[in-house]
């Protein structure tokens, strides 16, 4: 068997190996909760992609046509200890705020540019809009060092070495805790909550940088919140893939 070969079957084995052995237990562990919404309140449901939900029964969702994104909340993360072992320890502040700019943006654009228009994005809170709240409760960067060596592996072998830094939390992680409220009289209507890890590749150049990986996980949760609020009854939203054979 020629070398290339064997790199062929090497990388075949790997994804054969990958998908079988479930989404499921490629994926990022639930968060306990930060404290922005009640988790114990909140369960999973099949036909939504997040790991925790509560929708409140009875709501005419048809009668809001507008939305509201307030800036996200970063204070739950800043309140805790655990990022203070981070190796971007000294910078975590300046990130965070980045990459918090970079989610209530991602969002806006995501609806701003949904074809179906089902809510125009506003400025600020009207008495018939709705307004998400976003917590980001968690951001632990991608470790670049880890991720190098996946790439000068041999092809295919690096997935392996995802794998490892997947289990020595090495791997980019990002949380956030959201509550969908009607904006007249702060009734909370919705509730939900997820942690997503970087995604799993043959080659991943997004994990070069330190919050790379995040973009791409809180730009597939923007375009999840949108699909959500154009699904269909009965219609379930997918979650995303811990997979991917696109490198960036």
């Amino acid at each position: 068997m020629t070398i290339s070969r064997r790199c062929g079957y090497l990388v075949c084995l790997t994804l054969v190996f990958a998908l079988a052995a479930g989404c499921k237990s490629m994926k990022a562990k639930p968060s306990e909760g930060a404290g922005f919404v009640p988790m114990s309140q909140m369960s999973s449901r099949e036909d939504l992609p997040f790991q925790k939900v509560w929708v409140k029964s009875g709501v005419d969702w048809k009668a809001y046509n507008k939305l509201y994104i307030a800036k996200v909340n970063t204070a739950y993360l800043m309140n805790s200890s655990w990022w203070q072992q981070s190796v971007r320890s000294a910078d975590m502040q300046k990130d965070v705020s980045q990459v918090a700019a970079y989610m209530r943006e991602a969002f806006q654009k995501a609806f701003a540019a949904d074809p179906q228009n089902r809510f125009k994005i506003v400025d600020a809170p009207t008495p018939d809009s709705l307004t998400l709240e976003l917590a980001m409760t968690e951001l632990v960067p991608s470790h670049v060092v880890m991720e190098a060596l996946s790439l000068v592996a041999p092809y295919g072998s690096g997935v392996a070495v995802q794998a490892a830094a997947k289990e020595s939390d090495a791997k980019c992680t990002v949380a956030f805790e959201a509550k969908i409220l009607a904006s007249a009289d702060k009734q909370v209507l919705a509730m939900a909550a997820d942690r997503e890890q970087g995604k799993f590749a043959p080659i991943n150049l997004n994990a070069l940088t330190w919050y790379g990986e995040a973009h791409v996980i809180i730009d597939e949760w923007a375009g999840q919140f949108v699909q959500i609020a154009n699904r269909r009854p009965g219609e379930a939203v997918k979650d995303s893939s811990p997979f991917t054979l696109s490198p960036w």
